[in-house]
């Protein structure tokens, strides 16, 4: 048998073959990125399947996304979710989203905070008709103090 040659870099972290039983759907935000992975860390997912995208979640709703673009997201995380078995989702949406900001720049914070908050929910939906059987949570992120703060998002909009 032959040695493979030296690689530019070589991973510390081992291959696991087996795939995660979850998935996370988020904006691909770099500011963010390390306190998701700390929170999903937290929530008991070591590894996970991810959608990162500008916006997360907010490109499986057509209402914030285009069509096309909705549909081939949704389409990419309903195939992670049938293929590799996941049982859990874990949806995230950030404030100062810049994917917000740029389809919506008249709107008021508050305006695109309720934006974000219905394409959580629908998103949560659109996952549900594709895995009835998902287990769903929603988070939304803030900076507070110099550190990211994820607050749950209840799956139906509280009624007022």
């Amino acid at each position: 048998m032959t040695t493979p040659p030296p690689a530019a870099f070589t991973a510390a972290h081992p291959f696991d073959a087996a795939h995660p039983h979850a998935i996370a759907v988020y904006c691909s935000d770099g500011r963010f990125t390390q306190s998701v992975e700390e929170l999903l860390a937290h929530l008991g997912h070591a590894r996970l399947d991810t959608v990162t995208t500008p916006g997360g979640p907010a490109v499986l709703n057509h209402m914030s996304a285009a069509y096309a673009d909705a549909d081939v997201n949704t389409r990419a995380a309903t195939f992670l979710i049938r293929a590799h078995h996941i049982t859990e989702a874990v949806l995230l949406a950030h404030e100062g989203c810049g994917y917000y900001r740029a389809k919506r720049p008249s709107d008021s914070p508050e305006m695109i905070l309720a934006r974000q908050l219905d394409d959580l929910r629908h998103a949560a939906k659109a996952l549900r008709r594709a895995t009835p059987a998902l287990n769903v949570h929603l988070y939304y992120a803030r900076v507070a103090a110099g550190v990211v703060c994820f607050d749950p998002v209840a799956l139906e909009k509280p009624r007022t």
